[in-house]
């Protein structure tokens, strides 16, 4: 990082290549910041036990979840096999979801992701803190939007590693463990999946930073932001479920009384205060939304087995648009806690 910390020479070239230099200068510094972020949250450790729990996490969760998978899919091939046996033309495909073998694992991403992106965010702030790094460099010729620039592309390479590694655990539980691979499509659907993740994580990452830059104690930072955590991941969602009437009977309510989408939408007609404000808190969880886009890419919720990838993305277009909104606000927020850490003054000469 030293030439982060050099100080600007006077020159007398043309306006224009002096911008352009600066425009080089500016991205060069950027790199640089982006590079030290993400080399001194690698060389950590404890990003490495990180690693290790997520993906164990997803190894067992695949595990679980294949032991009934397996013996399913045994049957159906028992079944196709005695069908074509018999000269049965064409077979039902199988009913199974292989991609929903990974609920387990993205619910792990939903709760004990958020834990780990805002641990990363508050050791980040911890670390500068105490090596001096952040008001050093603030003190010197970089700018804090090159600063929060900087390290916020440093963070997303982190969480993009992090998510890469898990996501590849996960399609090798799937061939090994669930004694299946995905297709080109399925993959595809995998990508979008783990990277609404990136983009989930990264936002809990920034609310651990800002949370504890903001804080004059990184502790209370840390707990602030777990308790935001708590809120927004565990109770909004179990809030909005338990007032959803059709969550209350295996199967759900309305289809259990027989009732088709034509009735149902009459019934709810009744009650449109009461949805609006149920809607309204289960909006209010940005876990909710990752939540129902990962499901929906991985077939966990059956009505969607069926969905071309194009239907799949109209249908869920508002959970990527509140996804975009959350990280445009906490990347904003960690940008305006950057500028505002202290500085170390330059010294002057006389």
């Amino acid at each position: 990082m030293n030439d982060l910390l050099e100080r600007p020479t006077p020159s007398d070239e043309p306006e224009t290549d002096r911008v352009r230099r600066f425009d080089r200068a500016s991205r060069s510094r950027i790199a640089t910041l982006a590079r030290h972020e993400y080399r001194a949250a690698v060389r950590s450790r404890v990003l490495l036990a990180l690693i290790a729990i997520l993906g164990l996490a997803t190894v067992a969760s695949v595990y679980i979840a294949s032991v009934d998978y397996a013996s399913q899919l045994a049957d159906y091939n028992a079944y196709k096999d005695a069908a074509i046996a018999g000269g049965v033309q064409q077979v039902a495909p199988s009913p199974l979801a292989l991609l929903a073998l990974l609920r387990g694992a993205m619910e792990y991403l939903e709760i004990i992701g958020a834990v780990i992106a805002i641990t990363l965010g508050y050791l980040s702030i911890t670390r500068e803190r105490g090596n001096r790094t952040l008001p050093l460099i603030r003190s010197r010729p970089v700018t804090a939007g090159e600063l929060a620039t900087g390290n916020a592309l440093g963070a997303v390479g982190l969480i993009a590693t992090l998510v890469t590694i898990t996501a590849a655990v996960a399609v090798l539980c799937l061939g090994f463990i669930g004694h299946d691979w995905p297709n080109g499509t399925q993959i595809l659907k995998l990508l979008l999946a783990y990277g609404a993740a990136v983009v989930y994580m990264t936002v809990f990452y920034f609310l651990g930073a800002v949370a504890t830059a903001r804080a004059k104690t990184p502790a209370n930072g840390l707990m602030i932001a777990l308790g935001v955590w708590l809120i927004v991941v565990l109770v909004l969602p179990q809030i909005g479920d338990t007032l959803d009437a059709d969550n209350q009977v295996p199967g759900g309510l309305f289809a259990s009384l027989g009732l088709v989408r034509a009735d149902e939408t009459t019934i709810l007609a009744h009650f449109a205060g009461y949805e609006t404000a149920r809607t309204a808190i289960e909006a209010a969880s940005f876990s909710k939304h990752f939540e129902r886009f990962a499901f929906a890419m991985t077939d966990v919720k059956a009505k969607y087995v069926d969905f071309s990838l194009s239907q799949l993305l109209d249908v869920k277009r508002i959970e990527l648009e509140w996804l975009a909104f959350y990280a445009v606000a906490l990347t904003e927020g960690f940008r305006r806690a950057i500028r505002r850490q202290p500085t170390i003054p330059q010294e002057t000469t006389s």
